[in-house]
């Protein structure tokens, strides 16, 4: 006999032990590319980034700001220039601590 759980009291733990706008942060198609761009190549200005993508420089700053509000990214200033990286412990806890809490709600019962 299946579990009978209220859809909304699901949605609710989910909510609450998932965060859902980091992921849909990281899974952007042009942010996740900038993510493995970053994880491969380390710390670049915005102008080194846009050389390598279709997309202008200010839709690359747009999408960097916003995982950079996010902490997916680390963004510095230097002079007139923005540096950024990816925040590699950040990003590892927030998978590491999103399986744990998915692992922990699916055997609720």
């Amino acid at each position: 006999m299946g579990l009978n759980l209220d859809p909304n009291k699901c949605k609710k733990l989910i909510e609450d032990n998932i965060d859902i706008e980091f992921f849909r942060a990281v899974l952007d198609p042009v942010r996740s590319e900038l993510l493995i761009f970053l994880s491969a190549n380390g710390e670049m200005t915005i102008g080194g980034i846009a050389d390598y993508f279709p997309q202008n420089r200010s839709v690359i700053s747009r999408h960097l700001d916003f995982m950079s509000r996010f902490g997916i990214v680390q963004r510095r200033k230097e002079g007139r220039e923005v540096y950024y990286k990816t925040n590699n412990n950040f990003i590892v806890d927030k998978f590491e601590q999103t399986a744990n809490n998915m692992k922990a709600l699916m055997n609720l019962q």
